[in-house]
C-alpha cells in the first residue's frame, strides 16, 4: 500500500507540471506563440492621386507617395504688350495620412525674353480628414509661402473641397485669399481673393475631361480690386506612372489675360 500510494503521488505531481504556467502550457511542444497588429491606411482613389487640374487642387497624396512635375504657363495679354512664360520644376511628398509637401522651384520668362529666376514656392496640404471620404467635401487646408527674388515675398491659404458629384464625375472647390507679405513697398498689399472650380469625366481609361472656373478680385499690384473671370476645358492623359494635364484659360474680364494656358508632366513614384 505505502509502495502504491508513493507511484500515484509521483503521477500527480507529473501530471501538475504539465498545466500551463503563466498563460503557457510548460513543455518544448507547447512555445508560446505572438500575433503581430499593423494599423495602416486605406488608399485613396487613384483619380485623387492625380493631379486632374492646373489652377484648382483637390485632396493630397496618400503617405509614402511622391511625383515629380515640370510646369509651363504662359499670359498673353489682351493688349498685345508682350507674352510672359514661367516654368516650375516641382516635387510632390506625401508624408502622413494627413499632410503632404510641395517644393518648387520657379523660373521666369519676361516679355523680352528675358530668363530670371522668379523664387520659390512652398506648400503643405492638411486634409482634416485621415482618410478619403471619412467627411463631407474631404476639406483639405493649403497653406503656400512664396519667397521672391527682388520682390516681396507672398503667401496663400486655401480650403479645398471636393469628391464625386454623380457617377464618375469629380468634382473640386477652392475658396483662396494671397497677399504680400511685405505690404509697404510700391506694390502694396497686392491682394487677390476669390474661387476656382473644377469638373473631370473619365473618357477613356487613360483619359479624363473637364473645365476650370476663377472667379475672384485681383489688385495686379495696385490699390484698386479687377474683376477676374477666367475658364476654360481642362484634359489629363495617364500612361502607367506618366501623366499629362492641360488648361486653357480664356480670359473674360477686362484685365485678364487673352489665353492662359497651363500644361503640367507629371512622374509618379
Amino acid at each position: 500500500m505505502i509502495r502504491a500510494a508513493i507511484l500515484l503521488s509521483i503521477s500527480a505531481a507529473a501530471a501538475a507540471s504539465g498545466q500551463e504556467a503563466g498563460g503557457y502550457r510548460a513543455g518544448p511542444a507547447d512555445e508560446p506563440t505572438y500575433r503581430t497588429i499593423v494599423q495602416s491606411y486605406r488608399e485613396s482613389p487613384p483619380p485623387t492621386q492625380d493631379r486632374l487640374f492646373a489652377g484648382t487642387r483637390f485632396w493630397r497624396l496618400d503617405p509614402g507617395r511622391y511625383e515629380v512635375e515640370t510646369w509651363w504657363e504662359s499670359q498673353v495679354p489682351k493688349d498685345g504688350s508682350g507674352t510672359a512664360h514661367i516654368l516650375q520644376a516641382e516635387i510632390e511628398i506625401g508624408l502622413t495620412p494627413h499632410i503632404q509637401l510641395d517644393l518648387y522651384e520657379v523660373l521666369q520668362v519676361l516679355p523680352d525674353q528675358t530668363l530670371t529666376h522668379e523664387g520659390n514656392r512652398i506648400e503643405l496640404r492638411y486634409s482634416i480628414a485621415r482618410e478619403y471620404g471619412a467627411i463631407w467635401a474631404n476639406p483639405t487646408i493649403y497653406l503656400e509661402w512664396h519667397p521672391r527674388h527682388d520682390a516681396p515675398d507672398r503667401a496663400e491659404m486655401r480650403l479645398l473641397l471636393g469628391g464625386q458629384i454623380g457617377g464618375s464625375i469629380l468634382g473640386a472647390a477652392n475658396f483662396f485669399y494671397e497677399q504680400n507679405l511685405e505690404t509697404s513697398g510700391p506694390e502694396g498689399t497686392d491682394a487677390e481673393v476669390g474661387t476656382q472650380l473644377a469638373a473631370s469625366y473619365p473618357v477613356l481609361p487613360w483619359m479624363r475631361l473637364g473645365g476650370e472656373l476663377k472667379l475672384g478680385l485681383d489688385q495686379h499690384g495696385t490699390p484698386k480690386f479687377s474683376t477676374v473671370a477666367l475658364a476654360g476645358p481642362n484634359a489629363i492623359l495617364k500612361l502607367d506612372r506618366f501623366k499629362l494635364t492641360a488648361t486653357l484659360f480664356f480670359g473674360i474680364a477686362p484685365d485678364d489675360p487673352r489665353i492662359n494656358p497651363f500644361l503640367i508632366a507629371g512622374y509618379a513614384f
